[in-house]
């Protein structure tokens, strides 16, 4: 079935926004749990009066449809209703961080012209925006008055405005319409109805697993649970069927279980890796010392959800992502866009009827990543044999020492699991005449040995392991949790000397 038939498939019968998705569940099943905050439930029904009573409250205070609007708002559950509100309404929104400086969420409201900001208070306030204080939330949810300004829900819906990872230049901006976010949400369906996520809702990623949660019906769990409780006493309390973390996230999983008395692994809860790649290290000790129930998310900013990896898929390939969601192609191409065979590598691109269309203000780069209907994320991979894909990095991340091509990720793969090696990412540089020399930076334990280290990987990499291994007290991240490897070759050259063992 082609994609565009599968995602009308997918939303037959079903809401095809985020607010009518929302209120449908509320109609039919009104007492179910869409939301706990802080161990509280909240209920479809309720959830659905609020964000009609908070789009009222929007409309009397002057905010009209197709408004850009940003939010300030670092508490989840007003964050969860006046962004619902705003797609009721069929405004276009961001969330300005109130994790970001004042100059950089400034400078991105300009960018797309807010007119309006919903926030905690005066000091979230954008130059030559509408300021809107939000009141409590359970006051206006409680006001009846407002259902009688409570304006018709805008027939498409509303946009989320999301920001690219990018970790230089100027960010993309990736406007996601309302239907979008409900389709993706139903693809995500069979992950499990009870989800929690560990990041707060004004980070991106974290707000479009919320909605894709509400999307297909099912419970979200707030960030704030977690204050001061355990993780695996709390998906057990509370039914968790699955927890989305970021890779970087796992290693804590790892170590919270290691310690004496510590609470064993609820059986009933899934763990989703996502954000990056996951080494296959990392995935067997995840299964080994805490649930079969591993998986791997690919997933793209432009796309939504692409693939996932199982329990039955870690073992085929160390790096694959696993098969993609229904309705979703994913394909390796050659330079000249040519579908390559199982096992060859080429660039990635993926068609996905949750997919958007191109970037806000910045028609480069649109040609760039899509093209006749595929969206191309940069990633190089392959395909394997039963329809799995394989990554092996980024494109703009490979080395080239000669003519040998080398991923960082080769390099981590060795890397990874040798004793005292706690972090690492692999980086070129630069040499006249020979081109990226490979190096490995890694943050070790107590006793860690760099020369063994080398060793290690020249036994198993022969030229394509690093030349040198530099020990550093910490890999430099964004926000987003991804290794700035832009930033590490500077890093190297301050260091008192390379250790390479020799």
């Amino acid at each position: 079935m082609a994609a565009h038939a599968l995602g009308a498939a997918l939303t037959r019968g079903v809401a095809g926004t985020v607010v009518a998705a929302i209120g449908a569940v509320a109609a039919r099943d009104p007492s179910r749990t869409a939301v706990i905050d802080r161990g509280e439930r909240r209920s479809y029904a309720a959830l659905d009066l609020a964000l009609r009573r908070a789009a009222a409250w929007l409309h009397l205070q002057g905010i009209a449809p197709g408004a850009t609007v940003g939010l300030t708002l670092r508490a989840e559950w007003p964050h969860l209703v006046a962004s619902l509100a705003l797609f009721h309404l069929g405004c276009r929104q961001v969330t300005l961080s109130s994790r970001d400086a004042p100059a950089m969420r400034a400078a991105l409201a300009a960018r797309l012209g807010v007119s309006a900001v919903i926030a905690d208070g005066v000091a979230d306030a954008m130059p030559g925006a509408l300021l809107l204080p939000l009141p409590d939330i359970a006051v206006i949810a409680a006001d009846a008055a407002l259902d009688a300004h409570v304006p018709r829900a805008v027939g498409g819906g509303g946009t989320l405005v999301i920001t690219s990872s990018g970790t230089t230049g100027r960010p993309k901006l990736i406007a996601v319409a309302e239907p979008l976010l409900a389709l993706q949400g139903r693809l995500t369906a069979p992950l499990g109805v009870v989800r929690l996520r560990t990041v707060g809702n004004e980070f991106s990623t974290a707000k479009r697993l919320q909605l894709h949660t509400l999307s297909a019906g099912g419970t979200d769990l707030l960030a704030n649970n977690l204050d001061g409780t355990g993780l695996p006493e709390f998906c057990a309390a509370f039914g968790v069927q699955r927890l989305n973390i970021a890779t970087l996230r796992a290693e804590a999983l790892l170590a919270e279980a290691a310690r004496p008395g510590a609470t064993r692994w609820p059986a009933a809860t899934a763990i989703t890796l996502a954000g990056g790649p996951v080494p296959a290290a990392l995935r067997q000790r995840l299964m080994a010392e805490l649930t079969p129930e591993v998986h791997v998310l690919y997933a793209t900013s432009e796309t939504g959800p692409v693939s996932i990896a199982g329990p039955a898929d870690h073992g085929l390939d160390p790096a694959t992502v696993g098969r993609p969601f229904a309705g979703v192609a994913i394909e390796v191409v050659d330079d000249a866009g040519r579908p390559l065979p199982p096992g060859e590598r080429g660039m990635v691109r993926i068609r996905s009827p949750a997919a958007v269309a191109g970037y806000l203000d910045d028609p480069e780069a649109t040609g760039r990543a899509f093209r006749d209907g595929w969206f191309l994320p940069g990633d190089v991979g392959s395909m394997l044999p039963g329809g799995a894909l394989s990554l092996a990095g980024r494109g703009d991340d490979m080395m080239n020492l000669g003519t040998i091509k080398i991923f960082p990720a080769e390099i981590e793969a060795a890397a990874e699991g040798f004793a005292g090696v706690l972090d690492c990412a692999a980086f070129p540089m630069r040499a006249a005449g020979l081109g990226d020399i490979p190096m490995l930076a890694v943050v070790g334990a107590e006793g860690f040995d760099a020369a063994a280290l080398l060793a290690h990987c020249r036994a198993r990499l022969s030229l394509r392991a690093p030349r040198k291994v530099i020990v550093l007290p910490a890999l430099p991240r964004n926000a987003a949790g991804k290794v700035l490897r832009r930033d590490l070759p500077g890093l190297a050259a301050q260091q008192p000397g390379p250790r390479d063992g020799g």
